[in-house]
């Protein structure tokens, strides 16, 4: 497996995995053509067949405070530490950006697996969001300060 930075080649494959896991919630081709040209903190992990299985998006979003807006591993690929290998990989790029000192995300009160990797990682439940996503579920948003 590999971590790497996401190109614009990718973006197919990407989009796909997107539309795939996150349907009506999905980033739509436009908006993540402009995260990867903008150079935004957008990671991806691949199998032995170098097929991207996952990938995550952070943006810092404040001067000590970097949001990672998306963190998706393909669900066949879900449960064998692809998610922890690549959120490890991700932190450890996000804690190099000087001045950071918390990283924030939120994840649906319903995907019990996210939240369990995430708490792993020492994030905690700081608020509930209502109707968070487009078709009116609810998010946690968990935080990590570092």
């Amino acid at each position: 497996m590999w971590v790497e930075n996401v190109i614009i080649e990718d973006l197919d494959e990407i989009y796909n995995l997107e539309k795939y896991t996150f349907n009506k919630d999905a980033f739509s081709k436009e908006i993540l053509r402009s995260l990867i040209i903008r150079n935004t903190l957008f990671l991806k992990i691949t199998d032995d067949q170098k097929r991207i299985i996952g990938f995550a998006i952070a943006l810092q979003d404040s001067i000590d405070s970097v949001n990672i807006i998306n963190f998706l591993i393909d669900e066949r690929f879900q449960g064998q530490g692809y998610g922890s290998v690549l959120l490890d990989f991700t932190l450890d790029k996000i804690k190099k950006i000087a001045h950071i000192k918390r990283i924030i995300l939120n994840v649906n009160t319903k995907n019990v697996t996210a939240q369990k990797l995430y708490r792993k990682f020492n994030f905690k439940i700081t608020e509930k969001v209502e109707n968070y996503y487009r078709h009116k579920e609810n998010a946690y948003l968990m935080e990590l300060e570092i």
